[in-house]
């Protein structure tokens, strides 16, 4: 571009950006009281924010106020010797609702944003507006009443009046050509009187303020919604003050203080003891694929929590849930409209004790753009790899020039397997550094526009981290069928996280209609090393191993959603949504190697007890006799997963019926979904006479010491004229390239899931609710990968069934404090595209491999639940609930029947049945501290308690695989709203669950219970800037797995502390 059109360019932005801020709409952050007794509205109740008085109600029992800033405040509202006080958690822009009743001390507080989409206004409380006009002292007939962002159009009728009954919310109304600006509160009745002048050119309001109400005809409360409460299935939910106030940084921290929500590995979720296949996950309406080749769950690291407006845990199955939804649908919302305009810097720093600063073994390799988690090519498959695999296994060479085929000689092919070998020498010895502080920046945003007849919401969000993790103290053990010990080893693990992520939203609300555009980039990278050393299994020599791994995993999405409301009141509802994403997982270039021992030359006890994983091997040599590196274990893998989707759904939602306290809705809708994989895999190695053991011997256990080449400068044994060792034209003097790759490793896979459903949600007499509907769903996934055994032909898993999957809810409104909750329905459990191909990954928490297995086969579900809840106060709740699932042919993760080393190793397999129950509680409890409401302290837990019985065949009965036997969260929170401090301790732990399934006589593998405890810190040090701190881990308990009842594997994290800044400009 030239200097001189780049000019222009910016000329033109800068103009753009001050015409879009003349049209920001700031307003202030409005609080509305009404008070109310026994008899009605109360005139003159004194309205305090934070103990200082902000004005007194008027006739009609209301006080409009400005309520600056963002934050907790304590609202107080007296009247005759009455006091009624309550917390309001506002951000900046926010619009607050808050109705007293005086008689029973209780106030309802409705918070919510200036503009919202049209599918919000829809699900929120609805509240009565009566609009009377009058035009020279008399009634105006006829007049016109249009509701701006809402589509509907009135006519005022013989008496001047027009009644409409709207979601809660400010409203633009244009009469007489003019606009003004209304209220409506959800469950009140609420009037105004408009004056127009003879010409229709002016408008006055009764009063001096823009909106007054001169009438207020009643007030019902049970009209209002809360979000978990009014719901028709099972929910719950976190918000954007929980999200806040537990200070996690991403979803996967958050969800676990929902009962029985348990998360594996810091990303998977399981809900009730059910992971994976049985957990769908929803983002904007959209199904989201896995980025991680190991799980079929999403990696919710990905989603940073700055992103999310709101996450719902929905534990029952609605037919407008995806089929798979068995354990649960986890639906995370992003942000698109903001509450103001708003710009946000977040700054963060953190420690984890005995790791940061401390040293730590690195990947010799290292790119440009290593920092911010992007390989540059440095770890790339080098392209004439493959080249010469296909030359050396067809014996023929083909000229690139002249495309002229040639048979390979022994000269020839023995150059081409030295070139290859040289190629793949380097980056195996690890390189030692300090590990950094951790480190993580943060932007964000937003702003409202309003444009003529619509309004425009912009936010956007950027975050990035640098971060350090540790596996330290490890132990991990494989065992033979009678219990002996196998594989024993010491292990150390260092983790280089590094997250770079970004999402931006534009929203559109024009007349009935939002529009909305979501995109969002997210990447997690992981520079992850291994060591470990003690004896093998096989001959139980002694042994180092070391792995090193560059995983990239992304996640791209652009949305385009809209929501319309089909006819002018309202009662018809289209939401739609077209998705495209990509999800890809990037590992180039994992290197592993051992090196053993050989005729017991080195005790593995003495190793294990001496070594230091700290320094470099050459600075430990004398530890090592008689070491050799493995030719066979040496490898460098190339990995590559792409999935392509495309997700188009729509819903229409009809109020077919209103009589006040009965009412009922139809919904309909359908959803295609388009998937398809390309998984690309590589594995290249060495090869070697395997009676040449001198050519492999070193006492630096350096890779370099053995795989090199004599480049005419360094004078080492095998260099000299007629020497050998290093790479070689011949395996009989020295290391050669070979390719390791299976015909199985890499697989193509596509996926066509459509579905439709209807379902019907009747209300009656506000006492009992009933949702009945179906879901049809249509699924057809292939997969294509090559069998291991034989000809080692082509292998296609087919999936190609039909499901239809009813649901029936039925909610009991005993009272205005109780109600009781019953589901049945039926779900559906299908193998993914990993675990139906015939190809392996790695599982990174244990470092094995996993492979597939194609003749798995669907596992089909039924589901009852019920709940009761006890709303004690607007702050005070408490629940139970008790589930029940009948699982037929359920998927679990096993063991593969082998012994010694080979046995490490899993794939997965189809059970003959199982039956899951258990119940939870949930509770929440407040406490005030003193008078005033400025200090209080709140207490909230949640547990489940989970037994399964599965049956398979030569087994005895036992849990199914993943299902904790509880899980439990206590949360404890103290607020001193004047002085700006809030201090949360939380307390998580599940209990023992199976990680993998032993057959063939082989133990089930456990992991072990694990208390964690997390203190989380704020202090407001002024409207615009917050202190944050947070401690994790802080008993640092360790994490077991077990097997058999001896440990599997076991190891460390370690305490950490992070502290940081928000500042809002």
């Amino acid at each position: 571009m030239s200097s001189y059109t780049a000019s222009r360019l910016s000329r033109w932005l800068i103009i753009l950006s001050c015409c879009f801020a003349t049209m920001s709409l700031k307003a202030a952050d409005e609080l509305l009281v009404y008070a109310f007794s026994a008899e009605g509205p109360v005139d003159g109740a004194v309205v305090a924010i934070d103990q200082i008085p902000v004005g007194q109600t008027a006739a009609d029992g209301s006080l409009l106020t400005d309520l600056s800033g963002s934050g907790v405040r304590t609202l107080t509202i007296t009247a005759d010797g009455r006091e009624v006080t309550t917390r309001v958690s506002a951000a900046s822009g926010q619009l607050v609702d808050a109705v007293a009743q005086l008689e029973e001390n209780t106030v309802y507080v409705d918070v919510y944003s200036q503009v919202e989409s049209v599918a919000d206004r829809n699900a929120a409380a609805e509240g009565t507006l009566t609009i009377s006009v009058i035009q020279g002292g008399a009634p105006a007939v006829g007049e016109s009443v249009y509701i701006a962002g809402f589509g509907i159009s009135l006519r005022t009728d013989a008496a001047g009046a027009a009644t409409l009954t709207l979601p809660r919310g400010r409203y633009r109304t244009q009469i007489a050509e003019q606009t003004a600006n209304f209220r409506v509160v959800g469950g009140l009745t609420r009037a105004v009187s408009i004056t127009i002048d003879e010409d229709g050119e002016t408008m006055q309001i009764a009063a001096p303020e823009i909106e007054e109400v001169f009438v207020v005809a009643s007030f019902d409360p049970s009209s209002l919604e809360v979000s978990e409460r009014d719901t028709a299935s099972i929910v719950d939910t976190i918000g954007v003050e929980l999200l806040t106030r537990f200070s996690d940084s991403d979803v996967a921290a958050s969800v676990v203080r929902v009962p029985g929500i348990s998360v594996q590995d810091d990303k998977y979720v399981f809900i009730r003891g059910l992971g994976g296949r049985y957990v769908s996950s929803t983002l904007n309406n959209a199904t989201m694929p896995s980025t991680n080749p190991s799980k079929r769950t999403v990696p919710l690291d990905l989603f940073p929590s700055n992103f999310v407006n709101q996450l719902d845990i929905k534990k029952t199955f609605l037919p407008h849930m995806p089929g798979e939804s068995t354990g649960g649908n986890l639906v995370i919302n992003t942000k698109t409209f903001p509450d103001d305009r708003i710009l946000g810097l977040s700054l963060q720093g953190g420690y984890t004790a005995d790791l940061t600063d401390d040293t730590v073994f690195v990947d010799p390799m290292d790119g440009d753009f290593d920092a911010i988690g992007w390989d540059d090519g440095t770890r790339n498959e080098d392209p004439a790899l493959a080249v010469i695999s296909d030359f050396l296994s067809s014996g023929v060479a083909i000229d690139s020039q002249t495309g002229e085929s040639f048979p390979l000689d022994d000269y020839t092919a023995g150059e081409l397997r030295r070139i290859g070998a040289i190629l793949i020498k380097d980056g195996f010895d690890p390189d030692f550094e300090s590990a950094t502080p951790d480190a993580k920046v943060g932007l964000n945003f937003g702003n409202l526009f309003l444009l003529e007849n619509s309004e425009l919401g912009v936010y956007a969000a950027a975050n990035y981290s640098n971060e350090w993790s540790k596996r330290e103290d490890g132990e991990r053990y494989t065992y033979e069928s009678e219990g002996e010990i196998a594989d024993n080893f010491l292990y150390r693990q260092y983790t280089n996280t590094i997250e770079a992520n970004g999402l931006i939203s534009i929203g559109w609300n024009v007349g009935d209609s939002t529009f909305e555009w979501n995109t969002v980039a997210s990447r997690v990278t992981e520079s992850q090393l291994e060591r470990s050393v003690g004896q093998e299994g096989d001959e139980f020599q002694a042994l180092l191993r070391q792995t090193i791994q560059w995983e990239e995993r992304q996640y791209l999405s652009t949305q385009v959603l809209g929501s319309h409301f089909l006819d002018d009141t309202g009662p018809l509802l289209l939401e739609w949504q077209v998705t495209v994403s990509q999800a890809e997982r990037y590992a180039p270039d994992r290197r592993e190697y051992d090196f053993s021992a050989t005729q017991s030359a080195t005790d593995p006890g003495g190793l294990k007890a001496q070594y230091n994983f700290q320094k470099a091997n050459d600075q430990q040599a004398s530890l090592f006799n008689g070491f050799i590196l493995e030719p066979g274990t040496i490898i460098r893998r190339y990995d590559d997963l792409v999935d392509d989707n495309a997700d188009i759904s729509a819903d229409l939602t009809w109020d077919v019926y209103d009589s006040g306290a009965s009412y009922g809705q139809l919904k309909a809708g359908f959803q295609l979904i388009y998937r398809e994989r390309e998984s690309d895999s590589a594995t290249y190695g060495f090869n070697v006479n395997q009676v040449r053991d001198d050519l492999l011997r070193t006492s630096n256990l350096l890779v370099s010491d053995v795989v090199y080449t004599c480049d005419g400068t360094t004078a080492r044994s095998g260099c000299e004229s007629g020497g050998q060792g290093g790479i070689s034209s011949s395996p009989n003097t020295g290391l050669v390239f070979v390719d390791k790759t299976l015909a199985s490793d890499s697989y193509d896979a596509e996926l066509e899931y459509n579905s439709a459903y209807l379902m019907y949600d009747h209300t009656f007499d506000s006492v009992w609710q009933v949702i009945l509907g179906g879901r049809y769903e249509t699924y057809e996934q292939t997969t294509n990968t090559f069998s291991l055994q034989g000809d080692r032909g082509a292998v296609q898993s087919v999936i190609d069934e039909d499901s239809f999957l009813p649901s029936l809810g039925i909610n009991w409104f005993i009272n205005d404090d109780h109600q009781l909750r019953l589901a049945v329905s039926q779900t559906v459990a299908r193998p993914d595209f990993k675990e139906a191909a015939n190809a392996t990954f790695y599982d990174n928490e244990f470092n094995f491999r996993v492979r597939g297995n194609p003749f798995l086969e669907i596992s089909d579900i039924i589901n009852a639940d019920l709940r009761w809840e006890w709303y004690l106060s607007e702050m005070d709740s408490l629940s139970v609930a008790v589930f029940y699932k009948d699982m037929d042919k359920p998927i679990e993760r096993v063991v593969q029947a082998a012994s010694g080393t080979t046995g490490n190793s899993r794939t997965f397999q189809n059970s003959d049945s199982a039956d899951l129950y258990g119940f939870e509680v949930d509770g929440r409890f407040e406490f005030e501290i003193g008078d005033g409401y400025d200090q209080t302290f709140f207490v909230s837990f949640n547990a489940a308690f989970i037994e399964s019985e599965v049956s398979a065949e030569n087994q005895e009965d036992r849990a199914l695989q993943g299902q904790p036997e509880y899980t439990a969260n206590l949360i404890f929170g103290y607020d001193h709203v004047s002085a700006g401090h809030q201090l949360t301790v939380l307390l998580n732990q599940n209990g023992k669950s199976i990680a993998d399934v032993g057959v063939s006589g082989q133990p089930d593998v456990f992991l072990e219970p694990r208390l964690d405890l997390n203190v989380v810190y704020r202090f407001d040090i002024s409207d615009s800037l917050t202190l944050k701190a947070k401690l994790e881990n802080l008993l640092d308990d360790e994490v077991e797995y077990t097997q058999g009842g001896q440990v599997f594997q076991v190891y460390n994290r370690g305490p950490s502390i992070q502290v940081g800044l928000d500042w809002q400009f």
